[in-house]
């Protein structure tokens, strides 16, 4: 929508998390049932990371939400096929030594996901509100934000197609290859921004122009806020105690969500909202980055 000086200027952020993004997508559909009419139109901006970073360019394109619910429950177990979880040193090496060398999951199914919702020859410049998606350049080894032509002068992103920069941001490393678009190699942006609240702020103070007293931000988590370590795990973690359960990654998101969620609400006090669910020790046996069974879905919507 367009923003004036006289309200405030809103955007909304959206963190990664895997399969877990459902509860974004249902919470979004939520408001959406709510308000009557698409989510994006009540902002000015909207930003997202991986699966956050899907949903966001759908946002941004005004997909319905009960269609990116429908397309997540409905391939969920495309993207993230049913796998017997090794136990044991042996069957846990057996799995990790079987992709050593190659990603876990192909991207094909998640590819089908996004051109379901968003055609695939659509670009940055055909969304109807702006959009800011993480993503790491891992041939220029820098992070990098594509984004919609908000401003007059930017004249590189507006042309990339879609399921091209939603690919790129949520190319998480060992789960997907890595995507390319326009000759460059890129990684999953929660590398560095899982939750991509601090960057929908400068991107409104310091390319809109807004003051910070008047930016209000909506936060919406995938569940994986809190994550932690049992002392059954022991101190002398390698590759295989690292990998296993997908630690490495879930202590990676779960400590940048912390310091952003802190850091925003320094900054913004009650100007920044944090909208996400803890499952309980029991609901947390269901959930998981790569995990898309019927009982991850059916917890994951219930957290809504």
């Amino acid at each position: 929508m367009e923003w004036n000086e006289g309200r405030p200027f809103q955007a909304l952020a959206l963190t990664g998390g895997g399969y877990r993004g459902l509860f974004t997508a249902r919470a979004l559909q939520e408001m959406e049932e709510h308000i009557n009419e698409p989510i994006g139109r009540r902002f000015d901006l909207s930003y997202g990371t991986s699966i956050g970073g899907i949903i966001a360019l759908a946002v941004a394109f005004e997909v319905p939400m009960q269609k990116v619910v429908q397309a997540f429950e409905k391939s969920g177990e495309k993207i993230f096929p049913p796998r017997v979880k090794p136990t044991g040193k042996i069957g846990k090496g057996m799995d990790i030594w079987r992709h050593w060398s190659q990603p876990r999951y192909r991207s094909q199914a998640l590819r089908d996901v996004i051109t379901s919702l968003i055609p695939e020859d659509a670009t940055l410049n055909d969304a109807k509100h702006a959009v800011g998606i993480p993503a790491v350049n891992v041939t220029s080894g820098r992070p990098q934000v594509f984004k919609t032509r908000h401003k007059e002068e930017w004249t590189r992103d507006w042309k990339y197609k879609v399921v091209d920069v939603a690919l790129a941001t949520s190319a998480a490393p060992t789960f997907f290859e890595l995507a390319e678009l326009d000759g460059q190699r890129y990684a999953d942006g929660g590398l560095y921004a899982n939750a991509p609240d601090l960057l929908a702020l400068h991107e409104a103070e310091h390319f809109f122009g807004v003051r910070t007293e008047a930016v209000r931000i909506l936060s919406v988590g995938t569940t994986t806020n809190m994550y932690s370590l049992s002392f059954e795990s022991g101190r002398g973690l390698g590759i295989q105690g690292w990998m296993d359960d997908n630690r490495l990654f879930s202590v990676t998101i779960s400590s940048q969500q912390q310091l952003v969620d802190q850091l925003m609400q320094h900054k913004l006090k009650d100007r920044y909202f944090r909208l996400d669910a803890q499952p309980s020790n029991e609901q947390a046996k269901d959930l998981g980055l790569d995990v898309a069974t019927e009982a991850a879905r059916r917890t994951l919507m219930a957290l809504c």
